[in-house]
């Protein structure tokens, strides 16, 4: 089948280089979408060998999205391209074996190799990464962090459980132990936190 490949990102410039550097390797059929709703949708009418997906959408975060997407498009090879920490996020690649992570922040050699791999379907190594992490972020569980992007966007308990069909004491048992795991005191020293370690909402 010919690569055919989906970028999710809502930022002009940054589908404007992945592009760039896709043509350059050769790849000419390329679509983008710039939210969570056009991903859905575009998932659901056309078939892709490739995903590059941002984390943080104007209307959500793609957390949500990766489980089903991954069950429902078995063959398709997905690249989270984020701004994120990788120790913290690089999780979400191994609990469902996508191929890549790559950080928006780095230098445009390591862009193009893991492009080009990610491409190539060859997976990116992330356990040595991920075992030598500090982050205090980097211990929450994957439904740990959809809840954290909630509550850094100042939604209530009861707003989180219905956007994710959760029952309100089981979120609230996940938000405490968000707060015990990163050991944030209070709310404010929880985005607080979010701050140092480059945790984007």
């Amino acid at each position: 089948m010919e690569t055919k490949i989906l970028i999710a990102d809502d930022h002009s410039i940054v589908k404007m280089g992945l592009t760039a550097i896709l043509n350059r390797m050769g790849v000419q059929n390329i679509d983008t979408v710039n939210s969570i709703e056009e991903l859905k949708a575009e998932m659901g009418r056309s078939i892709y060998t490739h995903l590059i997906l941002d984390i943080i959408m104007p209307d959500g975060n793609s957390l949500e999205l990766i489980e089903s997407i991954n069950t429902n498009h078995p063959h398709l090879s997905i690249l989270v391209h984020s701004m994120q920490p990788i120790e913290v996020y690089g999780k979400i690649a191994n609990k469902f074996n996508i191929h890549s992570y790559l950080h928006k922040g780095a230098l445009e050699s390591e862009i193009n190799y893991q492009i080009e791999l990610f491409v190539k379907n060859k997976p990116l190594q992330l356990k040595k990464k991920l075992e030598d992490s500090i982050n205090p972020f980097s211990t929450l569980a994957v439904r740990e962090l959809e809840i954290l992007h909630y509550l850094l966007n100042g939604h209530r308990t009861k707003e989180i459980a219905a956007s994710l069909g959760l029952k309100m004491n089981t979120v609230s048992t996940i938000k405490s132990n968000i707060f015990e795991k990163v050991k944030a005191e209070s709310f404010t020293h929880l985005l607080q936190l979010a701050h140092v370690h480059q945790i984007s909402y």
